[in-house]
């Protein structure tokens, strides 16, 4: 995959519904080549363009990091893994760990039921666990909406629902499934978007041969004063990050961040290591991501809208 795909699906997963146009502009390329590519992509498979719809929104205001250690194949741990309704990232990495599991859940009660769940499959000898203090970037889902905000009614479920299936549906198919108007359908869905109740992004496979390199980061701070804060404005500026979050647990900040090869990748590493309020850091690679969910079943939206 050359730098052209990269930078392509970097843009779409800002914003899956851009039109070709403001894509080939942003790129430098003829229009006709954006939308080729774009099909080609779609078609293949490498990438998804679907709403995520926000954690909050559907109940699940808590979310953790596990990195699991695991004895024998992990294979079938992984499988297991699948099956859990609130796993929203699954990943095989390297390093001491062999996995990363991200999991929302509606409390605390709720965490440590997962937890205790996914301790008991065979295999899995030891459970770290990092709860998420303050999202700082999440990529496909962006900042944290008010909680006026997540009010929504029938109307916002119903496209919601069609946009998580498919996130470059037009307006006027939209209408055509939801039996509403164009323009009820353009304005309703821009609200939720303004709102930040949902995003409409691209969602990679990552399972292809790539020269991209995702990576994770676990990093303990000093202490001094503002270390956070400096260390923060630090990450949110690299441009390929995919998520930060200030943590509780043996990290002070887990970040996600792409990188156009392992030397991209060293020299980011080394980016982080060289800030003085950084004291130590812990990288990883997602060697084979299993799962990216960032879509959820209309009972779970209607059960919240309900509360």
């Amino acid at each position: 995959m050359d730098s052209f795909d990269e930078d392509l699906i970097r843009a779409l997963q800002l914003d899956g519904r851009a039109q070709f146009s403001t894509l080939a502009n942003e790129l430098g390329v003829h229009r006709t080549l954006v939308a080729q590519r774009v099909n080609e992509l779609l078609e293949s498979d490498e990438i998804r363009i679907l709403a995520a719809v926000h954690p909050s929104a559907v109940g699940l205001p808590v979310q953790v990091n596990l990195q699991l250690r695991i004895s024998g194949p992990t294979t079938p741990v992984f499988e297991q893994l699948l099956e859990f309704p609130n796993v929203v990232f699954l990943s095989e990495i390297s390093g001491q760990s062999q996995a990363v599991v991200e999991v929302w859940a509606a409390d605390l009660d709720d965490v440590g039921r997962s937890v205790r769940e996914i301790q008991a499959i065979e295999g899995v000898v030891e459970a770290q666990l990092t709860i998420y203090d303050r999202v700082l970037r999440r990529l496909r889902l962006g900042r944290d909406p008010e909680p006026s905000d997540l009010v929504f009614d029938d109307f916002d479920i119903a496209l919601m629902a069609e946009l998580q299936t498919d996130g470059r549906l037009t307006f006027g198919e939209l209408a055509r499934r939801t039996g509403r108007s164009t323009s009820a359908c353009r304005a309703r869905t821009l609200r939720l978007l303004e709102a930040r109740v949902m995003r409409i992004g691209a969602v990679r496979r990552r399972r292809t041969a790539t020269t991209s390199v995702l990576s994770g980061f676990g990093i303990m701070l000093t202490g001094q004063e503002n270390a956070a804060g400096s260390v923060e404005k630090m990450l949110l500026e690299l441009p390929t990050i995919e998520f930060a979050a200030r943590t509780l647990g043996r990290y002070s900040i887990i970040a996600t961040i792409a990188a156009r090869s392992l030397t991209g990748f060293t020299d980011i590493a080394r980016q982080i290591r060289e800030h003085p309020s950084v004291h130590l850091v812990e990288t990883w690679v997602h060697a084979h991501v299993w799962l990216e969910r960032y879509e959820w079943g209309m009972d779970r939206i209607l059960q919240q809208a309900r509360d």
